[in-house]
């Protein structure tokens, strides 16, 4: 049985042979994005089309496509002659995407704070508790992060800076694994959540800005600080 198509819901209704190519490539996509997330699938490792195609009873055509899609999100690299790899960044990268996140981020919840209802109040006090509510749950946790923070940004109403801020913190969503399993830093980054809400709640936006900057720089320079030290250690292994 294909193993994917358990995350189709064809229902009872005759669905065409291009829909459903797109709705596999859909699934396999989200598949192998949470793979990437969890850990289960590490920055560097190669990605090779036929052993994805056969590991999901699939042919090669949807895993190339998913690939591609997530290229466009920075979680993959394909390289000349179709040599894909989880994207691996170095630390500068990480330390580039960071800098600029922590400006962009503070410009966001600066721009927001004003603008917040308390349904939307509401909404961002419901996530942190949901992400507290399932410690131990990576790809979930990574997913409630995103929310809160497109979530909060959304208010500013600022499409373009919110889709940049989107597409910045995807291009690093894989690092969170470390983050969260190896570094244990959820619980903190919790703390730093819930002291932007209180900011929110009282209308302070410079507040909530600061906090914001420097959770966001706090999470780059652990992420750097782990790359770092696996980079030594693989190449005193080497």
């Amino acid at each position: 049985m294909n193993l994917i198509f358990d995350q189709i819901s064809r229902g009872d209704d005759p669905i065409n042979e291009t829909s459903f190519t797109l709705t596999l490539k859909k699934a396999l996509v989200e598949k192998l994005r949470d793979e990437i997330i969890c850990g289960g699938l590490i920055p560097g490792q190669h990605l090779r089309l036929e052993e994805i195609a056969g590991r999901f009873e699939i042919s090669t055509m949807p895993v190339r496509e998913a690939l591609r899609e997530l290229e466009s999100e920075g979680l993959v690299t394909i390289f000349p002659h179709k040599r894909a790899v989880v994207t691996r960044l170095s630390p500068e990268d990480l330390q580039d995407i960071y800098e600029i996140r922590a400006t962009l981020e503070e410009m966001a919840t600066r721009l927001a704070v004003p603008l917040l209802t308390e349904n939307t109040l509401k909404q961002l006090e419901t996530v942190v508790e949901q992400i507290n509510n399932h410690f131990g749950e990576v790809v979930l946790q990574v997913k409630l992060n995103h929310t809160f923070h497109n979530t909060l940004y959304a208010a500013s109403g600022r499409k373009h800076l919110c889709e940049l801020t989107n597409m910045l913190r995807h291009r690093t969503q894989h690092y969170l694994h470390a983050f969260i399993t190896h570094l244990g830093g959820m619980p903190q980054a919790q703390e730093e959540h819930r002291a932007i809400l209180r900011a929110c709640r009282r209308g302070d936006a410079e507040e909530a800005a600061s906090i914001m900057q420097e959770h966001v720089a706090k999470v780059g320079q652990s992420i750097i600080a782990y790359v770092q030290r696996t980079n030594k250690t693989e190449q005193t292994e080497a």
